[in-house]
């Protein structure tokens, strides 16, 4: 796989494929087991694109304009720096930048200067350095920016996962929810502040395509790829949004990490429940992406499936894809594609 089609971020994706990153070249390979195959498509499906939504307009004039997603990112007003604790008697991570391209690392000269601009990376002198990678978008043109954390999370201490299992999840919604909306968070993870002590774990080096000249940055914010990270923001998120039901018993509201369903019986209740979260999220901080947002709809996309009148069916994407895997051949096979199938 000379080109990643999914991005790298949440739980760390390469560890659980047992990916393996090799350069020939001077591309990037990204390589994984056979055995892996299922839940790589899987994977792969979670991104699958789908066509822009438009927002219903009393909707767009009653929310705050700071909810979309824009140039600025956002970053939660009520998370507190998140402290990494490291297992003990370990010792810094420090492995060598692999050579990148011309092209790549000019390609990724404005994500990272982006980055730098508000405050998410800053330069650092750091005892730990983990390499990052170049990975071509799926338009072929734009590159995505992958840091290989596996070594860092070996030496950290793992946080009990508490991440809802969506099947479970999706069981909540019953046929009178008839109207629902879906929204996705921007760059989740970048919204969680990272502590001063612990934002040198993730240091890296990077060099600059226009000067030559190298540096070593780190992350201010929860990093993408770190093992902790989909558990960590999960935690905050829901702490936050308990604080809104409580101000809105009404309806159903169900939260996987970043994706958020809401679910009501009429259309009028959804469409007001709708504009009263996008407020509370983009006052808290928090940033929706105006493109992927399904609002007031009797059918939407969530986790892959399609929800209609608290029914679930599978969705277009996830069916292709079925029909598109190998018959399973382990007992492990077999169990990835009974997840997938649902």
């Amino acid at each position: 796989m000379p080109e990643c089609p999914m991005p790298l971020i949440g739980r760390d994706l390469l560890s659980k494929l047992d990916a393996q990153i090799t350069f020939k070249n001077g591309e990037v390979q990204l390589l994984i087991p056979e055995s892996k195959a299922v839940e790589a498509r899987i994977f792969m499906l979670q991104n699958a694109q789908r066509p822009e939504e438009e927002i219903p307009a009393e909707v767009e004039d009653a929310v705050t304009p700071l909810v979309w997603a824009g140039g600025i990112p956002g970053l939660s007003k009520l998370a507190k720096p998140v402290k990494v604790v490291l297992k003990s008697g370990t010792k810094p991570v420090r492995q060598n930048q692999y050579p990148i391209k011309w092209e790549a690392r000019k390609g990724l000269e404005e994500l990272i200067m982006k980055c730098l601009d508000y405050g998410l990376l800053i330069e650092c002198e750091s005892e730990y350095n983990t390499p990052i990678l170049p990975v071509k978008k799926q338009n072929g043109k734009e590159y995505r920016l992958v840091q290989d954390l596996r070594a860092v999370n070996q030496i950290v201490q793992d946080i009990h996962p508490v991440v809802a299992n969506p099947y479970t999840l999706l069981t909540s919604l019953k046929e009178k929810h008839k109207w629902l909306t879906v929204l996705d968070l921007k760059d989740a993870f970048f919204c969680i502040p990272l502590d001063k002590d612990s934002q040198a774990i993730f240091a890296f080096e990077w060099e600059s395509p226009a000067t030559g000249h190298k540096t070593q940055l780190t992350w201010t914010v929860l990093p993408q790829g770190f093992k902790n990270s989909p558990t960590i923001f999960g935690n905050q998120l829901a702490k936050e949004l308990e604080l809104w039901k409580k101000e809105n018993p009404e309806g159903t509201i169900l939260q996987y990490v970043d994706d958020i369903l809401l679910a009501a019986e009429t259309r009028g209740e959804c469409l007001q429940m709708t504009i009263s979260l996008l407020n509370f999220l983009g006052q808290g901080g928090y940033r929706v992406p105006k493109n992927k947002a399904q609002v007031g709809k009797e059918t939407v996309i969530y986790l892959g499936f399609e929800i209609s009148q608290g029914q679930r069916r599978l969705g277009a994407h996830r069916k292709e894809v079925i029909c598109q895997t190998p018959e399973p051949r382990t007992v492990q096979e077999l169990r990835a594609f009974l997840g997938m199938v649902g």
